[in-house]
């Protein structure tokens, strides 16, 4: 159990099959005051980050080398937020995961087979070359996905030991409100007890949070958000920079690194 200074209280614990909806909810709420992540909704192929983030959550959330886990706030029991970590080379015997207590609904295992049938037909398209016209936020991903490879194969010890954070979202409504603090920390136990380094590749607006639980930059990547979006921002949609200056900005993406902090004795 964790309290914040102001007042809000929350306990960490697993997350299960039945919080997907709500914790895919809390990252499309969060991410849609993102520019970065508005700028890529432009495009002509669907970004849905609630999508995104339930199909994320299906795919991985049995798996004994992710651990995923809610805030929940102790006097409602809603949920606040939550956060993921993936371990490499790690001993899955080491790995403190304790998994859903739930079992997979039947009708997910249905529908992601249908999601996976769906995806093989889009590459099949791109494979016939039904796809081939690129637009600028094709350009985009292709950017990001570039980099993102880099700093796993060239920035990251591929025979290192280590964990990654694979998300950590509060609720809009709870931020600055000790949520983030308290999945932060959990995570920053583990790694500690571990003895393993933790790697997050961080959106623009969360950089300052890790920087205070002892992530430092490693990488950057500056991207000119109007270089790739389609058109300007619109009223009403988020911006990096000044509002009404019909410009969406620059973005900064941080890959961060924490070094594990030795256990005395």
């Amino acid at each position: 159990m964790v309290s914040s200074d102001k007042g809000i209280s929350v306990s960490v614990e697993p997350l299960n099959y039945a919080d997907i909806p709500a914790c895919a909810r809390i990252t499309a709420s969060a991410f849609s005051v993102d520019p970065h992540t508005t700028v890529k909704q432009l495009g002509r192929r669907p970004y849905d980050m609630y999508a995104i983030s339930r199909s994320g959550f299906l795919n991985t959330l049995h798996k004994k080398n992710y651990i995923y886990v809610k805030a929940v706030d102790d006097a409602t029991g809603e949920i606040l937020g939550h956060a993921g970590w993936a371990f490499r080379g790690v001993d899955q015997a080491s790995v403190p995961w304790s998994g859903p207590g739930d079992a997979k609904p039947a009708e997910e295992e249905r529908g992601q087979g249908q999601e996976d049938c769906d995806e093989a037909k889009n590459e099949a398209k791109k494979a016939n070359g039904e796809e081939k016209e690129e637009n600028s936020i094709d350009r985009l991903h292709a950017l990001e996905d570039a980099d993102m490879q880099y700093w796993l194969s060239s920035i990251v010890p591929t025979d290192a030991r280590c964990m990654f954070v694979v998300g950590l979202i509060v609720s809009p409504s709870h931020q600055s409100r000790g949520v983030g603090r308290a999945l932060i920390s959990h995570g920053n136990a583990i790694a500690d007890e571990l003895g393993l380094p933790v790697w997050v590749h961080s959106s623009h607006q969360a950089y300052e949070a890790y920087g205070k639980f002892g992530f430092e930059t490693v990488r950057k990547l500056d991207i000119d958000l109007d270089e790739y979006a389609p058109r300007g921002p619109e009223e009403g949609e988020p911006v990096m920079g000044e509002k009404g200056s019909g410009r969406w900005g620059r973005y900064i993406v941080r890959y961060m690194k924490r070094t594990p902090k030795r256990k005395n004795g």
